[in-house]
């Protein structure tokens, strides 16, 4: 059997193109308006655009959480979700996926801190 040509693969988006192509300017606007704005693509191609979370949103996320790690992570979701198919903020199987990746969102600055 040969190999198929060019043609007749089947070519695959990235994330940033299929991103890019859903939501387009505005992620630009997004951008000036946030900062880092991230964007996800579910297996079967939901995605939707996050934005970087600031200590306000973090410390919430904390105390409404009660110590709940999931709790959390549905509130960082609602928190940063900026667009996107609301399937992937509702269904569990969705938000399971997506929240291996909501650490990804957190931006922070490391640096060393010694004795003097």
């Amino acid at each position: 059997m040969e190999p198929k040509s060019e043609p007749e693969m089947k070519t695959k988006k990235t994330i940033p193109e299929t991103i890019k192509e859903r939501f387009g300017a505005q992620i630009d606007e997004w951008k000036k308006l946030y900062g880092s704005v991230f964007g996800y693509v579910s297996e079967d191609g939901k995605c939707c655009v996050l934005r970087a979370p600031d200590l306000v949103i973090l410390d919430a996320c904390r105390v409404m959480s009660g110590g709940s790690s999931i709790k959390f992570d549905i509130m960082l979701l609602e928190n940063c979700w900026l667009a996107g198919d609301a399937e992937l903020k509702t269904g569990d199987k969705y938000r399971l996926g997506l929240f291996d990746w909501l650490s990804t969102v957190i931006k922070k600055v490391e640096g060393e801190l010694v004795e003097l």
